[in-house]
């Protein structure tokens, strides 16, 4: 296919770009992973080497060039649930050296691609995520050509844990508009809050938590009508989900729970639960505090799903299906295309749109990225790094989203610089950040190394594709710090997005 570039990107990064005075505060909400150096790891048909610059440790792994020359770490999680694998690497050729990534003799990733990159002193990361044991797991990166591997540095390994929950109940709460009631079996403590039927009446509770961080808020709630009795979550005056579904249970004496991810301060937060229709909220029980983001109690809600762990593309991909539109108007997908066909949409904690990838290369130079490659390339992207530099389309999956207009404005809907999405493709889910701005009227663009994880095709020149491309971009306050850091994005996206999965 032909990629269209956007020829009016330089006026987006001047006038409508990510200012600084627009963003919201950045928040990791990921833990210290455990570094397994790769000279250090069991090696066949490879050697350590120490001939590049720029290595972690003694030195790194140099694949021989055959098809299954391999590297495999023995690693120690604490607890079974997702993990984030971290590969550094470089490739200083000018192709791409695939590897399989299994986890206990499981493949969980085949083929993934290792791509150049400038040389072999420039080293690069690829993250993945994979269900591992509580205990000794063995990971395993193989190469699948005769080229052989990358060089291989180290294993970044890092899995979610449990945290202690804490049930704070609702009788005990801050009331607004709403009473304590018994009248109903099944609640737990002395009673349960029904609130009045009107919107903004609310629950609030004060809440302690030892260290900052994200963790699950659980609402134990019972709705006995036949509708939906939405409510905006706040924490400390923020709104962390926006319309958040309680959707009915079989009667006022079946009690369900709904969860949602959230950053909490040390010390006291305060954490409301607002209902936003004349009909007012469901009666809550109490809301427990903890449990490792993203994975909550399961909800026998009809929207809830209940799972744990990052979600599948098929499981975000069903909460896509219909389209609630909150742009004025549409977008094109190019600046030659005549009518204007991509929406975006929303969901309970995010924004979405279907359109087809650009390719996006500006910011530094590197082998694939630069004035040769690239006709309309751009030294600069309207986010920075954590050192004030432009980010690097090669080695950091990024989006671009179009500059706020009158069609849409991305800045009115808690969406910044490291703001994490979800680009889906052919069954394949990529977790990036929003990272440039582009034109006020086109939509469907992505950085370099974003296409190429997915396996579309990267050639700033004529790659990309022309559809089948979902983006889910996750509302709120939660940004990934510092953006450069790939391995962040797919720790917090894995989280945001099965909050996603589980609240609609």
């Amino acid at each position: 296919m032909v990629n269209r570039r956007w020829f009016a990107r330089g006026a987006a990064l001047l006038s409508g770009g990510l200012v600084a005075g627009l963003l919201l505060p950045a928040v990791s909400a990921h833990a210290a992973a455990t570094r397994y150096e790769a000279e250090n790891a069991t090696i066949s048909q490879g050697m350590v080497a120490s001939n590049h610059t720029g290595f972690s440790g003694a030195g790194f792994v140099d694949y021989t060039n055959v098809t299954g020359s391999y590297v495999e770490f023995t690693v120690t999680a604490a607890n079974a649930g997702t993990a984030t694998l971290a590969i550094r690497y470089a490739n200083g050729t000018t192709v791409n050296r695939p590897m399989t990534i299994t986890v206990n003799g499981t493949a969980v990733a085949t083929g993934t691609a290792f791509n150049p990159t400038a040389n072999w002193d420039t080293w690069a990361t690829k993250t993945l995520t994979a269900q591992v044991n509580a205990g000794t797991n063995t990971i395993r990166a193989t190469a699948t050509t005769a080229n052989g591997g990358p060089n291989f540095d180290f294993l970044d390994f890092d899995v979610a844990t449990s945290t202690p929950s804490t049930d704070y109940q609702a009788e005990n709460a801050t009331i607004s508009q709403g009473t304590v009631a018994t009248n109903h079996a099944g609640f737990t403590g002395t009673g349960f809050v029904d609130y009045t039927n009107v919107s903004g009446s609310y629950v609030e509770w004060s809440v302690n938590v030892a260290s900052a961080g994200s963790t699950n808020l659980t609402f134990r709630y019972a709705n006995g009508t036949t509708v939906n009795r939405p409510m905006n979550i706040s924490v400390n005056g923020a709104t962390v989900a926006s319309n958040l579904a309680f959707n009915a249970t079989a009667n006022w004496d079946t009690w369900a729970t709904q969860t949602v991810s959230a950053v909490l301060n040390a010390g006291t937060n305060t954490v409301r639960a607002t209902a936003t229709t004349a009909n007012g909220g469901p009666n809550v029980d109490m809301l427990t505090v903890g449990g490792a983001p993203g994975t909550g109690s399961p909800s026998p809600s009809p929207t809830g799903t209940g799972g744990t762990g990052a979600p599948t593309a098929a499981e975000l991909l069903a909460k896509v299906t219909a389209c609630n539109q909150i742009s004025n108007g549409k977008y094109k997908t190019d600046s030659d295309v005549s009518t204007a066909t991509v929406a975006v949409c929303q969901k309970t904690g995010a924004v979405f749109w279907k359109a087809d990838m650009d390719i996006d290369c500006d910011g530094v130079r590197t082998t694939q990225c630069n004035e040769n490659t690239d006709c309309c390339f751009q030294n600069d992207t309207a986010c920075h790094t954590s050192s004030g530099g432009p980010l690097n389309s090669a080695q950091l999956p990024y989006v671009v989203v179009p500059s706020s207009s009158s069609i849409w404005n991305y800045t009115q809907f808690q969406i910044g610089c490291g703001t994490v999405v979800a680009v889906i493709y052919n069954n394949k889910v990529e977790y990036a950040v929003v990272g440039d701005t582009g034109p006020t009227q086109i939509i469907g663009e992505a950085s370099y190394s974003t296409a190429t994880a997915l396996g579309i095709d990267p050639d700033p020149s004529n790659g990309g594709t022309d559809s089948g491309v979902t983006y889910i971009v996750f509302q709120g306050s939660q940004r990934v710090s510092p953006i450069e850091n790939h391995n962040n994005a797919v720790t917090l996206g894995s989280q945001l997005a099965r909050s996603f999965v589980n609240n609609n």
